[in-house]
């Protein structure tokens, strides 16, 4: 069994800050000081690639037509991914100091740029830039309404430029608390703006562009995630917790601790919300229907950023570490607990995403499965193995089986055929033995049982991996098509000789 909320550790670049999902799930990681982006597959949680960007790497977003888009401080432009192959389409010039950005629903992309106080616009279907829209001091952060609206969070200023994305026009400038600095959209419409400096969080109403509330939040706001049931989530970094907002009412549902110095957020497709504590090191895991910590999980040094796979594997970058962890909600089940060669092994899964999938790889050379969760995120898949041990995974999460030989059954192991006359003899890859009684077993040969029984001549017609050599009742090989035992080789997937299951 696996445990809940299960980590993995990926390598990455050096200082990896911003984390972001494609919708193939491929998940990109900007490395700050290594100038580039880890592509991670999040089926398998290995590294499909290492993409050169600009210089100093900042946050990332992603195009409805894939195209992923890294903005780059220091070299003052925004490097654009295929996340089909992971190559390089464009790089695309911006202002100065571009950090924060966001894709409009036609398309196009708006980047801050925090030296020049501006906002470029580039078309992410020709990669072109098609304006340069003025702004307020500092823009900090960036979020896009449903009706096409951007906001623009100007930290210097204490205002949020509000940006018509069909003609990239001002349509209006809205106050805001002291040095705002994070931004994120409801599902009702309404724009939050994280205050840092005033402790508060600014709504504003997407629908007349107007100031509708202001919410108090605990010291110094950073950064929103918003859940499926519409609550807003956004982490205070000094006083080490999280504040709930409905955003129905704007009114504060909750505070909810953390670890020490909570930032990054997001929520998975389960509705659990993950905060990155980056001076305590770990993860705070915290269920959105009532608002009360699942568990805490430890991370990398300097938890930075998360990010949440479709699958609902979450990523956090360890800016400290120069590494990845990627948590599982899933908690897998194998039955029966200790099987034995050729007896089916169930998979249980629990914990994943509702009506979604999970991927299942056995760790023996065979084909994944996918499987399809109900709408309790749970599932089930069987599978024969060999002898052996094992490691399983499922959506890129570990789970081991190991597997007895049967004493007297199909397979034994650490027995292979030998070449001074076909007796068995000692060997560390597994072999499948039909009907050989009691003489070949787990532990080694009996003295008091008598010659294997012949073997039939022939591979079995659904197992693929095991041969099934023809023998005498002395032991000898006999020749091919010579008559044998009637006895039938167990069915199901075997190892190969000289190959490790």
């Amino acid at each position: 069994m696996s445990a809940a909320f299960s980590t993995v550790t990926i390598p990455a670049g050096t200082t990896p800050l911003a984390a972001a999902v494609a919708q193939n799930g491929n998940v990109y990681v900007g490395n700050a000081n290594s100038g580039n982006v880890t592509v991670i597959d999040s089926t398998t949680n290995t590294v499909l690639a290492t993409v050169p960007v600009g210089s100093d790497p900042a946050m990332i977003a992603v195009a409805q037509n894939g195209n992923v888009y890294v903005t780059n401080q220091s070299s003052n432009n925004v490097t654009v991914i295929n996340s089909a192959n992971n190559t390089v389409l464009a790089t695309v010039p911006t202002g100065g100091g571009p950090f924060a950005l966001a894709v409009a629903p036609n398309g196009r992309v708006y980047v801050a740029n925090s030296t020049s106080n501006s906002v470029t616009v580039i078309d992410s279907t020709t990669n072109t830039v098609l304006a340069t829209v003025p702004v307020g001091a500092v823009p900090d952060a960036v979020a896009v309404a449903a009706n096409g609206n951007v906001y623009v969070a100007n930290r210097n200023a204490n205002t949020v430029t509000v940006i018509n994305s069909a003609n990239n026009t001002v349509v209006t400038t809205l106050p805001s608390g002291g040095f705002p600095g994070a931004a994120a959209v409801a599902q009702n419409g309404n724009v939050y703006i994280a205050n840092q400096t005033s402790n508060s969080v600014t709504v504003i109403d997407s629908s007349t562009n107007t100031v509708v509330a202001t919410v108090p939040a605990g010291s110094v706001p950073g950064v929103f995630a918003v859940a499926q049931n519409g609550n807003v989530y956004v982490t205070n970094t000094v006083s080490n917790n999280v504040t709930v907002i409905d955003s129905a009412t704007n009114t504060v549902l909750a505070t909810v601790p953390t670890g020490g110095g909570p930032f990054g957020i997001a929520v998975a497709p389960t509705g659990n919300v993950y905060v990155g504590n980056s001076n305590s090191n770990n993860v705070t895991v915290i269920d959105s229907t009532n608002n009360t910590v699942l568990a805490t999980v430890p991370a990398g040094a300097f938890p930075f950023s998360v990010a949440a796979a479709q699958n609902s594997n979450v990523y956090v970058t360890n800016a400290n570490s120069a590494n990845v962890t990627e948590i599982s909600p899933l908690t897998v089940t194998t039955s029966p607990t200790s099987p034995t060669c050729g007896q089916p092994v169930t998979f249980s899964i629990s914990g994943g995403t509702p009506s979604g999938t999970a991927v299942v790889d056995f760790g023996d050379g065979s084909p994944t499965v996918t499987v399809a969760l109900d709408a309790t995120g749970s599932g089930q898949t069987s599978h024969t193995y060999a002898a052996g041990t094992f490691t399983a995974t499922v959506n890129g999460n570990p789970t081991s089986v190991t597997v007895a030989s049967g004493s007297g059954g199909s397979c034994c192991r650490d027995w292979s055929l030998a070449g001074d006359g076909g007796r068995p003899s000692p060997s560390p890859r597994p072999h499948c033995c039909a009907d050989m009684g009691k003489w070949p077993t787990a532990n080694g040969p009996s003295p008091s049982t008598a010659a294997p029984a012949a073997h039939p001549p022939h591979r079995p017609s659904n197992g693929p991996s095991c041969p099934w050599p023809a023998k005498t009742a002395a032991g000898a090989t006999a020749a091919p098509g010579a008559s044998t035992s009637p006895t039938s080789p167990p069915s199901g997937p075997r190892s190969r000789p000289g190959t490790s299951p």
